[in-house]
């Protein structure tokens, strides 16, 4: 009995610092409130050790600052600018579910939505926009996989969505040893 209360008082939860949290501090980066669904689903759903964040667009209090088409009303960098507003959502669905991010252990998937004429074939660029603030955020956890497609229309006539698929450290990773 002795032995296992004291293998008991040897084991104790490890809180590090939470690194995305400073690392958005040290840009000057806040977070916005997670947006409500559009529709009847979870915002994110964890499976094992994935983590699942519905599509997210370029919402900023309620509303989004772009609205239409890449290739006519919306420029490239309109678009890259969207879609790093997408990442920022897509965190505050991950801080409001997990309570911060100290279980992703990589960024798996990118899947972007962008919204434009028939004419347009810059999708890559306008996602890089999402793609540069994930590696400027996440370091060696950013390298994901990637889908982009052009499309004619995405929900409230946003120009850029994008989901999110992040692998998690198991909760037992964060216990460890005196």
């Amino acid at each position: 009995m002795a032995d296992q209360v004291q293998a008991s008082k040897s084991v104790r939860v490890v809180r590090s610092k939470d690194l995305i949290v400073e690392r958005l501090g040290e840009l000057g980066i806040s977070l916005p409130e997670a947006p409500q669904p559009l529709g009847a689903y979870l915002p994110v759903v964890e499976s094992g050790s994935t983590l699942y964040v519905s599509m997210q667009g370029p919402l900023k209090d309620g509303k989004s600052p772009w609205s239409g088409l890449l290739g006519r009303e919306v420029s490239i960098e309109q678009g890259r600018d969207a879609a790093r507003q997408c990442v920022l959502n897509s965190l505050a669905q991950i801080q409001r579910h997990q309570g911060g991010f100290q279980r992703i252990a990589a960024i798996a998937r990118l899947d972007g939505y962008v919204a434009c004429t028939e004419d347009f074939f810059a999708h890559p660029a306008v996602l890089d926009g999402a793609s540069d603030l994930i590696a400027t955020l996440f370091g060696s956890q950013a390298g994901h996989a990637r889908s982009v497609c052009g499309v004619r229309n995405l929900p409230g006539n946003v120009p850029v969505a994008l989901m999110l698929t992040i692998a998690l450290r198991s909760r037992a990773s964060r216990v460890r040893d005196q």
